[in-house]
């Protein structure tokens, strides 16, 4: 899949420096400390500063620490998951993962991050379950996103007519996902639609860079629509650029 699902952006952690210097009653004394939800909310973006470093370790401490506060943060779970992922403990990041679902079945972000472990272990039935689970939620942000990635997930448990329903829910929700338009220009050309395969194509082209299987779908709708010009101009563009690639050497036009 050329998208990384786990995502983890960059938070930013302000230090407040307490300078010393006396306390007066004009100033109403201390503050009052920190609530639970606000200490673990600080552990969690630490950690997540931290696996964007890459700094395991770290982010580990920090994880563990939001867990002594609240025993049931789905989200500290997810990030345990993540992390055990990255370090290729399968066992323990699917542990951590559903114990983070088990605690809030609809946490979008375990379940996105569950279901992209699980594509990249090949696992695609599992991972079509949780991703049709996230796409229902009509809060989350990434949705379009979503049914991108089940539209994929469907394409490989050979769900040809669920997958073309999800790219197209995604570019209904954002029309700039050029996966989807790609992979139903792919969808129309083997089901013989021509005009959906290059308006589907064409938007594609518009959004993303070609790669060597997209250079191929184009030789292969151009020449169904008699552009000998435009076949010339991707097997060249494929060539130049791909020359190695296996969709290079296998590339096969029908005149």
């Amino acid at each position: 899949m050329s998208r990384i699902w786990i995502r983890i952006g960059v938070l930013a952690v302000t230090v407040i420096a307490v300078l010393s210097g006396c306390v007066t009653e004009s100033t109403g004394g201390l503050p009052k400390p920190a609530s639970a939800s606000d200490r673990v909310q600080a552990q969690l973006d630490l950690a997540r500063g931290y696996l964007e470093q890459g700094s395991t370790d770290r982010a580990r401490t920090s994880l563990n620490k939001a867990l002594e506060i609240d025993p049931r943060s789905a989200e500290a779970y997810t990030l345990l998951g993540v992390l055990n992922a990255a370090e290729k403990n399968d066992g323990l990041a699917e542990k951590n993962f559903r114990t983070a679902i088990g605690i809030d079945p609809g946490n979008a972000m375990a379940l996105n991050n569950y279901a992209s472990f699980l594509y990249s272990r090949k696992r695609y039935d599992e991972a079509v379950r949780y991703l049709q689970t996230l796409v229902q939620d009509p809060d989350y942000r990434a949705r379009s996103q979503a049914y991108e990635n089940l539209g994929l997930a469907e394409l490989k448990v050979n769900d040809m007519q669920a997958a073309k329903e999800s790219f197209n829910r995604a570019l209904q929700l954002s029309f700039a996902q050029p996966v989807s338009n790609l992979e139903l220009a792919q969808i129309a050309y083997d089901e013989g639609d021509i005009r959906a395969a290059a308006t589907h194509y064409d938007a594609f082209r518009a959004q993303a860079q070609q790669s060597a299987r997209s250079l191929c779908l184009g030789m292969k709708i151009a020449s169904r629509q008699g552009n000998t010009d435009k076949v010339a101009s991707y097997a060249m563009a494929m060539n130049n650029l791909y020359p190695n690639a296996k969709e290079t050497k296998e590339c096969v036009v029908s005149p």
